[in-house]
């Protein structure tokens, strides 16, 4: 729950301030905002796909879930946190390439975060629950990170914070997953000896 509200909060930033940075940080114009706008958006769908197929396969061909569901959702996460060098740059397309691979890794990491909770599930039945529960605590970061952004560019008169922060906060979903996850497998249903057992 903690680390996918790490995912959401670098994504939403793309979701609500990506097209005022582009306008008011680096001069685009509606023109080439609408043309130039779309080359992250266009790179994280490939990105997901290919990402999400190649982790695939590498289960299929004997590597450990684990193993794989951390080096997707880690190296997504810890590739998506080069947003914070994206204010920095000083050419528009440095940022434009910077913000592309953010987004792509994200969706990247994406892909490994909504396999949890099948991977997890007790059973088939369980599966919708858990994804609703991570999907819940995610979304604090859509009502979060658009306040804390807007007010970081209000008291800074940029995008430079704002961009430092969420990059951060990508490193820190990073280390959640490679840290504090343990290996990936089917939970146990706590009781479920018992509740067999009862009413007989």
């Amino acid at each position: 729950m903690f680390g996918f509200f790490c995912l959401n909060s670098v994504i939403y930033f793309f979701i609500t301030f990506f097209p005022s940075y582009l306008v008011t940080e680096r001069g685009f114009s509606l023109l080439k905002l609408g043309f130039f706008g779309a080359i992250p958006g266009l790179f994280a769908v490939l990105s997901g796909w290919a990402g999400g197929l190649l982790a695939d396969r590498a289960i299929r061909r004997g590597v450990s879930v684990t193993r794989v569901r951390k080096t997707v959702i880690v190296g997504g996460l810890a590739g998506g946190s080069v947003i914070m060098f994206a204010a920095v740059v000083p050419d528009a397309w440095m940022a434009l390439t910077l913000l592309s691979i953010s987004y792509g890794s994200l969706t990247v990491a994406g892909t490994g975060i909504w396999s949890l909770p099948a991977d997890v599930a007790p059973s088939s039945k369980h599966v919708g629950s858990l994804g609703g529960v991570q999907n819940f605590a995610s979304n604090f970061a859509g009502i979060i990170t658009p306040i804390v952004v807007g007010v970081l560019v209000d008291a800074t008169g940029s995008f430079v914070v704002p961009l430092l922060v969420i990059g951060v906060i990508a490193l820190v979903g990073a280390v959640n997953y490679l840290v504090i996850m343990g290996k990936i497998e089917p939970l146990k249903l706590v009781g479920s000896a018992s509740a067999g057992t009862s009413g007989s």
